[in-house]
Protein backbone atom coordinates (compact mmCIF):
# COMPACT_ATOMS: atom_id res chain seq x y z
CA UNK A 1 0.00 0.00 0.00
CA UNK A 2 2.69 2.50 0.89
CA UNK A 3 4.94 1.13 -2.11
CA UNK A 4 1.63 2.22 -4.17
CA UNK A 5 0.69 5.74 -2.63
CA UNK A 6 4.39 6.63 -3.22
CA UNK A 7 4.61 5.38 -6.91
CA UNK A 8 1.02 7.85 -7.15
CA UNK A 9 3.28 11.09 -5.09
CA UNK A 10 5.84 10.13 -7.77
CA UNK A 11 4.07 10.28 -10.77
CA UNK A 12 2.09 13.06 -10.06
CA UNK A 13 5.46 15.12 -9.31
CA UNK A 14 7.17 14.47 -12.42
CA UNK A 15 6.68 17.17 -14.65
CA UNK A 16 5.53 17.04 -18.10
CA UNK A 17 7.84 17.32 -21.35
CA UNK A 18 8.94 20.96 -21.56
CA UNK A 19 11.57 22.50 -24.09
CA UNK A 20 12.74 25.77 -24.56
CA UNK A 21 14.20 26.50 -28.19
CA UNK A 22 15.94 30.27 -28.04
CA UNK A 23 18.44 31.75 -30.03
CA UNK A 24 20.15 34.37 -27.50
CA UNK A 25 23.24 31.85 -26.33
CA UNK A 26 23.92 31.89 -30.32
CA UNK A 27 26.62 34.38 -32.37
CA UNK A 28 24.58 37.10 -33.73
CA UNK A 29 25.42 36.31 -37.41
CA UNK A 30 24.17 32.66 -36.52
CA UNK A 31 21.10 33.44 -35.01
CA UNK A 32 18.87 33.59 -38.21
CA UNK A 33 20.20 30.37 -39.85
CA UNK A 34 19.68 28.49 -36.71
CA UNK A 35 15.70 29.62 -36.37
CA UNK A 36 15.33 29.21 -40.34
CA UNK A 37 17.20 25.53 -40.12
CA UNK A 38 14.98 24.77 -36.87
CA UNK A 39 10.82 25.91 -37.81
CA UNK A 40 11.98 24.14 -41.37
CA UNK A 41 10.27 21.24 -39.72
CA UNK A 42 6.77 23.02 -40.01
CA UNK A 43 7.03 26.00 -42.13
CA UNK A 44 9.28 28.08 -45.02
CA UNK A 45 10.26 31.02 -43.26
CA UNK A 46 11.58 34.41 -44.95
CA UNK A 47 12.91 37.25 -42.80
CA UNK A 48 14.05 40.52 -44.01
CA UNK A 49 17.57 40.76 -44.30
CA UNK A 50 18.44 43.50 -42.22
CA UNK A 51 15.97 41.93 -39.45
CA UNK A 52 18.08 38.72 -39.62
CA UNK A 53 21.46 40.75 -38.96
CA UNK A 54 20.22 42.92 -36.76
CA UNK A 55 18.21 42.28 -33.34
CA UNK A 56 17.36 39.10 -34.51
CA UNK A 57 15.61 37.09 -31.58
CA UNK A 58 13.05 33.84 -31.81
CA UNK A 59 11.97 31.11 -29.58
CA UNK A 60 9.70 28.36 -29.10
CA UNK A 61 8.95 26.94 -25.77
CA UNK A 62 6.37 23.60 -25.89
CA UNK A 63 5.30 21.42 -23.94
CA UNK A 64 3.39 18.24 -24.78
CA UNK A 65 0.27 17.39 -22.80
CA UNK A 66 -0.54 13.55 -23.45
CA UNK A 67 -1.12 13.32 -27.63
CA UNK A 68 -1.31 17.38 -27.70
CA UNK A 69 1.70 20.17 -28.09
CA UNK A 70 1.38 23.54 -26.89
CA UNK A 71 3.67 25.71 -28.09
CA UNK A 72 4.30 29.88 -27.48
CA UNK A 73 6.81 31.22 -30.59
CA UNK A 74 7.91 34.60 -30.73
CA UNK A 75 10.09 35.99 -33.66
CA UNK A 76 10.62 39.09 -35.89
CA UNK A 77 8.80 39.83 -38.74
CA UNK A 78 8.43 36.95 -41.12
CA UNK A 79 6.66 35.43 -44.03
CA UNK A 80 5.69 32.22 -43.82
CA UNK A 81 5.17 29.13 -46.50
CA UNK A 82 3.94 25.74 -45.81
CA UNK A 83 4.29 24.26 -49.46
CA UNK A 84 3.58 21.08 -50.96
CA UNK A 85 7.63 20.09 -50.61
CA UNK A 86 7.46 20.68 -47.15
CA UNK A 87 4.32 18.90 -46.55
CA UNK A 88 5.81 15.62 -48.77
CA UNK A 89 9.09 16.03 -46.37
CA UNK A 90 7.15 16.19 -42.86
CA UNK A 91 4.33 14.29 -43.53
CA UNK A 92 2.75 15.69 -41.00
CA UNK A 93 -1.24 15.04 -40.42
CA UNK A 94 -2.49 17.58 -37.51
CA UNK A 95 -5.07 20.42 -36.93
CA UNK A 96 -3.01 23.62 -35.22
CA UNK A 97 -5.19 26.20 -33.85
CA UNK A 98 -3.19 30.07 -33.09
CA UNK A 99 -4.00 32.88 -30.91
CA UNK A 100 -1.74 36.03 -31.29
CA UNK A 101 -1.21 37.48 -28.15
CA UNK A 102 1.54 40.24 -29.80
CA UNK A 103 1.53 41.07 -33.29
CA UNK A 104 -0.69 40.89 -36.40
CA UNK A 105 -1.03 37.85 -38.68
CA UNK A 106 -2.33 38.17 -42.80
CA UNK A 107 -2.93 35.49 -45.17
CA UNK A 108 -4.30 34.97 -48.61
CA UNK A 109 -6.73 32.44 -50.13
CA UNK A 110 -8.38 32.06 -53.23
CA UNK A 111 -11.34 34.40 -51.49
CA UNK A 112 -8.80 37.29 -50.10
CA UNK A 113 -6.68 38.61 -48.23
CA UNK A 114 -7.72 38.29 -43.99
CA UNK A 115 -6.50 39.68 -40.73
CA UNK A 116 -6.53 38.06 -37.33
CA UNK A 117 -8.64 40.24 -35.58
CA UNK A 118 -7.24 41.07 -31.56
CA UNK A 119 -8.53 37.95 -29.82
CA UNK A 120 -9.41 35.66 -32.99
CA UNK A 121 -8.39 32.21 -33.87
CA UNK A 122 -6.87 31.08 -37.12
CA UNK A 123 -6.91 27.45 -38.19
CA UNK A 124 -4.13 25.62 -39.94
CA UNK A 125 -5.35 21.79 -41.62
CA UNK A 126 -1.43 20.95 -42.13
CA UNK A 127 -2.04 18.55 -45.25
CA UNK A 128 -2.93 21.77 -47.40
CA UNK A 129 -0.30 24.38 -48.05
CA UNK A 130 -1.08 27.81 -46.18
CA UNK A 131 0.97 31.58 -47.05
CA UNK A 132 1.05 34.55 -44.23
CA UNK A 133 2.79 37.18 -43.14
CA UNK A 134 3.47 38.32 -39.48
CA UNK A 135 4.61 41.19 -37.77
CA UNK A 136 7.18 40.87 -34.65
CA UNK A 137 4.90 38.88 -32.36
CA UNK A 138 4.02 36.14 -30.21
CA UNK A 139 1.65 33.06 -30.34
CA UNK A 140 0.21 30.04 -29.17
CA UNK A 141 -0.21 27.26 -30.88
CA UNK A 142 -2.13 23.85 -30.29
CA UNK A 143 -1.55 20.99 -32.28
CA UNK A 144 -3.58 18.54 -32.37
CA UNK A 145 -3.71 14.96 -34.31
CA UNK A 146 -6.19 14.83 -36.79
CA UNK A 147 -7.36 11.32 -35.79
CA UNK A 148 -7.69 12.90 -32.76
CA UNK A 149 -10.01 15.41 -34.00
CA UNK A 150 -11.48 14.79 -37.26
CA UNK A 151 -13.75 12.34 -35.68
CA UNK A 152 -15.71 15.32 -33.58
CA UNK A 153 -15.86 18.04 -36.69
CA UNK A 154 -19.06 18.87 -38.83
CA UNK A 155 -16.82 19.65 -41.81
CA UNK A 156 -13.58 18.52 -41.32
CA UNK A 157 -12.65 19.52 -44.63
CA UNK A 158 -13.50 23.22 -44.50
CA UNK A 159 -11.06 24.17 -41.52
CA UNK A 160 -7.80 25.20 -43.26
CA UNK A 161 -7.29 28.94 -42.92
CA UNK A 162 -10.14 29.46 -41.14
CA UNK A 163 -10.70 32.96 -39.33
CA UNK A 164 -12.64 32.54 -35.76
CA UNK A 165 -13.97 35.95 -35.16
CA UNK A 166 -13.49 37.06 -31.28
CA UNK A 167 -17.25 38.07 -30.89
CA UNK A 168 -17.88 34.90 -30.64
CA UNK A 169 -18.90 33.09 -27.03
CA UNK A 170 -17.11 29.98 -28.05
CA UNK A 171 -13.89 31.27 -29.47
CA UNK A 172 -13.45 33.02 -26.11
CA UNK A 173 -13.72 30.57 -23.87
CA UNK A 174 -11.32 28.24 -26.40
CA UNK A 175 -8.72 31.22 -26.58
CA UNK A 176 -9.03 31.49 -22.74
CA UNK A 177 -8.70 27.54 -22.53
CA UNK A 178 -5.63 27.92 -24.59
CA UNK A 179 -3.70 30.47 -22.45
CA UNK A 180 -5.06 28.84 -19.36
CA UNK A 181 -3.01 25.31 -20.30
CA UNK A 182 0.04 27.28 -20.84
CA UNK A 183 -0.24 29.36 -17.68
CA UNK A 184 -0.31 25.94 -15.78
CA UNK A 185 1.78 23.52 -17.88
CA UNK A 186 4.45 23.32 -15.86
CA UNK A 187 2.48 22.35 -12.83
CA UNK A 188 0.09 19.82 -14.25
CA UNK A 189 0.53 16.53 -13.35
CA UNK A 190 0.03 13.61 -16.07
CA UNK A 191 -2.85 12.13 -14.59
CA UNK A 192 -4.43 15.74 -14.98
CA UNK A 193 -3.55 15.88 -18.31
CA UNK A 194 -4.78 12.88 -18.97
CA UNK A 195 -8.40 14.37 -17.69
CA UNK A 196 -7.69 17.32 -19.53
CA UNK A 197 -7.11 16.00 -23.05
CA UNK A 198 -10.76 15.09 -24.11
CA UNK A 199 -12.28 18.40 -22.43
CA UNK A 200 -9.44 20.17 -24.75
CA UNK A 201 -10.60 18.08 -28.01
CA UNK A 202 -13.60 18.79 -27.09
CA UNK A 203 -14.12 22.13 -26.90
CA UNK A 204 -11.73 22.95 -29.56
CA UNK A 205 -14.88 20.59 -31.96
CA UNK A 206 -17.40 22.38 -30.18
CA UNK A 207 -15.88 25.94 -31.36
CA UNK A 208 -15.40 24.42 -34.29
CA UNK A 209 -18.55 23.23 -35.17
CA UNK A 210 -20.22 26.20 -34.02
CA UNK A 211 -18.30 29.27 -35.01
CA UNK A 212 -19.41 30.66 -38.27
CA UNK A 213 -17.56 29.39 -41.26
CA UNK A 214 -15.36 32.41 -43.48
CA UNK A 215 -14.50 30.65 -46.04
CA UNK A 216 -16.50 27.76 -48.72
CA UNK A 217 -14.67 24.97 -50.57
CA UNK A 218 -16.06 23.22 -53.69
CA UNK A 219 -17.01 20.02 -52.85
CA UNK A 220 -14.85 17.59 -55.23
CA UNK A 221 -12.05 19.63 -53.85
CA UNK A 222 -12.93 18.78 -50.28
CA UNK A 223 -13.50 14.93 -51.36
CA UNK A 224 -9.99 14.66 -52.98
CA UNK A 225 -8.29 16.46 -49.73
CA UNK A 226 -10.03 14.05 -47.49
CA UNK A 227 -9.26 11.26 -49.63
CA UNK A 228 -5.53 12.24 -49.74
CA UNK A 229 -5.76 12.31 -45.71
CA UNK A 230 -6.88 8.88 -45.99
CA UNK A 231 -4.57 7.40 -47.94
CA UNK A 232 -1.62 9.18 -46.16
CA UNK A 233 -2.95 7.54 -42.77
CA UNK A 234 -3.17 4.27 -44.70
CA UNK A 235 0.61 4.89 -45.67
CA UNK A 236 1.60 5.80 -42.51
CA UNK A 237 0.57 2.98 -40.91
CA UNK A 238 2.04 0.45 -43.30
CA UNK A 239 5.69 1.87 -43.82
CA UNK A 240 7.44 -1.34 -43.10
CA UNK A 241 5.09 -3.32 -45.44
CA UNK A 242 7.42 -4.63 -48.31
CA UNK A 243 4.62 -4.89 -50.65
CA UNK A 244 3.77 -1.06 -50.43
CA UNK A 245 3.73 0.67 -53.75
CA UNK A 246 0.82 2.02 -55.88
CA UNK A 247 -0.71 -1.34 -57.01
CA UNK A 248 -0.90 -2.68 -53.79
CA UNK A 249 -2.20 1.00 -52.27
CA UNK A 250 -5.06 1.18 -54.85
CA UNK A 251 -6.15 -2.01 -54.18
CA UNK A 252 -6.33 -2.05 -50.43
CA UNK A 253 -7.59 1.33 -50.43
CA UNK A 254 -10.41 0.13 -53.17
CA UNK A 255 -9.13 3.08 -55.76
CA UNK A 256 -7.56 2.88 -59.07
CA UNK A 257 -4.02 3.72 -59.89
CA UNK A 258 -4.63 6.43 -61.86
CA UNK A 259 -6.83 7.97 -59.11
CA UNK A 260 -4.34 7.08 -56.56
CA UNK A 261 -1.43 8.56 -59.03
CA UNK A 262 -4.15 12.08 -59.40
CA UNK A 263 -3.89 12.51 -56.04
CA UNK A 264 -0.47 12.43 -54.89
CA UNK A 265 0.67 14.31 -57.98
CA UNK A 266 1.07 17.57 -56.02
CA UNK A 267 2.96 15.25 -53.76
CA UNK A 268 5.49 14.57 -56.17
CA UNK A 269 4.12 11.30 -56.59
CA UNK A 270 3.10 8.33 -54.61
CA UNK A 271 6.28 6.49 -55.01
CA UNK A 272 8.00 9.43 -54.26
CA UNK A 273 5.84 10.41 -51.24
CA UNK A 274 6.47 6.39 -49.98
CA UNK A 275 10.42 7.01 -50.01
CA UNK A 276 10.37 10.18 -48.28
CA UNK A 277 8.18 9.12 -46.00
CA UNK A 278 10.38 5.92 -45.09
CA UNK A 279 13.51 7.88 -45.17
CA UNK A 280 11.90 10.23 -42.52
CA UNK A 281 10.98 7.19 -40.36
CA UNK A 282 14.53 5.65 -40.44
CA UNK A 283 15.81 9.25 -39.22
CA UNK A 284 13.53 9.51 -36.29
CA UNK A 285 14.95 5.90 -35.45
CA UNK A 286 18.75 6.92 -36.28
CA UNK A 287 18.66 9.82 -33.84
CA UNK A 288 16.35 8.71 -30.80
CA UNK A 289 18.40 7.35 -28.09
CA UNK A 290 15.92 4.91 -27.23
CA UNK A 291 16.70 3.32 -30.72
CA UNK A 292 20.00 2.97 -30.22
CA UNK A 293 20.46 -0.42 -29.77
CA UNK A 294 18.80 -1.53 -33.28
CA UNK A 295 21.33 -2.52 -36.12
CA UNK A 296 20.81 -0.13 -39.47
CA UNK A 297 20.06 -3.64 -40.79
CA UNK A 298 16.72 -3.43 -38.38
CA UNK A 299 16.10 0.09 -39.37
CA UNK A 300 16.59 -0.49 -42.86
CA UNK A 301 13.82 -3.37 -43.18
CA UNK A 302 11.86 -1.74 -40.88
CA UNK A 303 11.90 1.90 -43.32
CA UNK A 304 11.07 -1.07 -46.49
CA UNK A 305 14.02 -1.16 -47.80
CA UNK A 306 15.39 -4.85 -48.40
CA UNK A 307 19.11 -4.33 -47.36
CA UNK A 308 21.19 -1.98 -45.41
CA UNK A 309 23.44 -1.09 -48.64
CA UNK A 310 20.14 0.05 -50.26
CA UNK A 311 18.91 1.74 -47.49
CA UNK A 312 22.21 3.79 -46.93
CA UNK A 313 22.14 4.67 -50.28
CA UNK A 314 19.58 6.32 -50.78
CA UNK A 315 19.64 7.50 -47.05
CA UNK A 316 22.86 9.37 -48.33
CA UNK A 317 21.09 10.74 -50.95
CA UNK A 318 18.23 12.40 -49.04
CA UNK A 319 20.01 13.74 -46.30
CA UNK A 320 23.78 14.28 -47.61
CA UNK A 321 25.44 11.91 -44.65
CA UNK A 322 25.05 8.02 -44.17
CA UNK A 323 23.12 6.44 -41.80
CA UNK A 324 25.62 5.34 -39.43
CA UNK A 325 26.77 9.64 -39.37
CA UNK A 326 23.21 10.68 -38.75
CA UNK A 327 23.16 8.24 -35.66
CA UNK A 328 26.65 9.34 -34.07
CA UNK A 329 26.54 12.75 -34.61
CA UNK A 330 22.66 13.21 -33.97
CA UNK A 331 21.61 14.87 -36.60
CA UNK A 332 18.26 16.35 -35.82
CA UNK A 333 15.40 16.57 -37.94
CA UNK A 334 16.98 17.49 -41.07
CA UNK A 335 20.32 18.37 -41.99
CA UNK A 336 23.66 20.47 -40.31
CA UNK A 337 23.09 21.08 -36.69
CA UNK A 338 24.04 24.94 -36.38
CA UNK A 339 24.58 25.95 -32.97
CA UNK A 340 23.50 22.24 -31.71
CA UNK A 341 25.16 22.74 -28.32
CA UNK A 342 23.78 25.95 -27.87
CA UNK A 343 20.35 25.37 -28.36
CA UNK A 344 17.52 22.73 -27.30
CA UNK A 345 15.37 21.85 -30.51
CA UNK A 346 13.26 19.09 -29.32
CA UNK A 347 10.16 20.25 -30.16
CA UNK A 348 10.91 19.63 -33.66
CA UNK A 349 11.02 16.14 -32.80
CA UNK A 350 7.81 16.24 -31.23
CA UNK A 351 6.13 17.83 -33.86
CA UNK A 352 7.08 14.65 -35.62
CA UNK A 353 6.43 12.12 -33.25
CA UNK A 354 2.77 13.21 -33.02
CA UNK A 355 2.39 11.70 -36.10
CA UNK A 356 3.87 8.47 -35.33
Amino acid sequence: MEHNRTTQNNAKAQALPHTRFQVDEVPNKERYDVWHESISCIFEVNAARERREKDFFAQVDAHMLGPLMLARAATTAHDWQRNESVMARDGMDHFMIQLFERGQMTWQTAQGRFDLPRGGLVVFDLTRSAVSQTSDFSNLSLIIPRDLLEPHLKQPEKQHMRMLAPGQPMVQMLHEHMCMLKRFADVLSFQQVGELVPVTVGMVSACLNNAVNQESSTEPDAIARVRLAAVRRFIEAHLANPQLGADWIAGQVGMSRSKLYQLFERLGGVGSYIRERRLRLAMLALTNPNEAHRTLLDIALVSGYASDAAFSRAFRRRYGVSPSTARREGLGVVGAQIGQDRVDRRYERWLHHLST
